[in-house]
């Protein structure tokens, strides 16, 4: 391998700087990221980083050119830690957490789809997914899964990607063990939304994250979540998005959705590590001073909301805030100063009369504030 090795991680180059490497190590990883390599790219041309490898495991080297493609393309495109697949135009990502048999339907469904990556998917603004068609890390023994092996797209006799494809379908994978027929469910926007921003790096970052990827979740009449078994026989249920026939099947709408932009998020601090997208919604351990009915309140200041089935999301610097009925309407109603004895009335009228819609409400109040999703006014 030579100094102007070029590969190309989902939009970030990087030039291989080999030398500390005995050749059988060097040769090993020539061979593992060859569809990764950019033909005729060299060292010194532009947006080419060198990339200095010192170690022969070929797993620390896939995890540490990952990590330092993540942020270098964070707030430029939508990362999603996903399984990316392809058929000619159309693409799709498989969704799912540590265990969730993300190499594996790398490995089984490559052979039958191009193989665009089992690691990251890369979504430009326009939709158009950037391959990283990097080896495919596989576990070789369940009681150690933090130890990886390395093959490469060729060994596994992946295909290869023809032509540029563009998201049409995101999909949560959901391993079973006891579903006998694998089935492909549509999924609440928001769950999915969840399910999808726990699998993804700087989403805030972007302009308008959550309006984005909701846009791309609902594609193909999605989302979705695979139910499996045996990724095997999800052959076909992947095909029939691929291919549009999911879509046409189902013959009916999805309800539909809005969103409600915030503020932009500002960068991080350059080269700082990049923190995971909280998932909860945690309460202040200092007290918050007990509400009157005559208390006003206003929304905190958050970077995007949407609103479909399964309630409504805000995203509040990193962490998401799922609303259920009776927050949504406080939300929605605290676009200006009010009064919790004017967030009540709201929700009465909205969702009907209840004896104790007094303390539920002021409760609801009190628990947004401390979520950050209100701010006392």
């Amino acid at each position: 391998m030579t100094e102007d090795w070029v590969i190309d991680a989902f939009g970030a180059r990087w030039s291989l700087d080999t030398r500390a490497l005995p050749r059988p190590e060097r040769d090993r990883l020539h061979v593992l990221w060859g569809r990764c390599r950019v033909p005729g790219a060299a060292a010194g041309d532009e947006g080419v980083l060198p990339f200095p490898v010192s170690t022969s495991d070929p797993y620390a080297v896939s995890r540490a050119v990952t990590l330092a493609s993540l942020r270098r393309r964070r707030g430029s495109a939508l990362l999603l830690h996903a399984v990316g697949l392809s058929e000619r135009e159309r693409a799709v990502a498989l969704v799912g957490a540590s265990g969730a048999g993300k190499s594996t339907a790398a490995m089984v469904l490559g052979r039958h789809f191009g193989y665009l990556s089992d690691e990251t998917v890369a979504v430009e603004a326009d939709g158009r997914v950037t391959p990283y068609p990097k080896p495919v890390s596989v576990v070789t023994d369940p009681a150690t899964p933090w130890e990886k092996h390395e093959l490469s797209p060729d060994e596994l006799g992946l295909r290869e990607v023809t032509g540029t494809a563009h998201l049409h379908g995101l999909v949560v994978l959901e391993r079973d063990p006891a579903h006998e027929a694998p089935e492909l469910v549509e999924l609440p926007l928001v769950d999915a939304l969840l399910a999808t921003i726990a699998q993804s790096s700087s989403l805030p970052l972007l302009e308008r994250p959550l309006h984005r990827l909701a846009g791309l979740a609902s594609a193909s009449g999605g989302p979705y979540v695979l139910r499996y078994r045996e990724i095997g026989d999800c052959v076909e249920l992947v095909r029939g998005l691929l291919d549009g026939t999911t879509e046409r099947q189902r013959g009916r709408p999805r309800a539909p959705w809005t969103s409600t932009p915030g503020t932009p998020c500002t960068s991080p601090v350059p080269n700082s590590p990049i923190p995971p997208l909280r998932t909860d919604t945690p309460v202040p351990n200092s007290p918050i001073p007990p509400l009157r009915t005559d208390t006003p309140v206003m929304r905190a200041p958050w970077v995007d909301a949407v609103h479909g089935e399964g309630g409504t999301l805000v995203l509040v610097g990193d962490t998401q805030v799922r609303l259920g009925p009776v927050g949504e309407v406080v939300w929605r109603l605290a676009d200006r100063r009010v009064t919790v004895s004017e967030a009540t009335a709201a929700v009465v009228r909205a969702l009907g009369a209840h004896p104790e819609a007094d303390r539920l409400v002021a409760e609801g109040v009190d628990a947004m504030i401390g979520s950050g999703v209100l701010q006392p006014g």
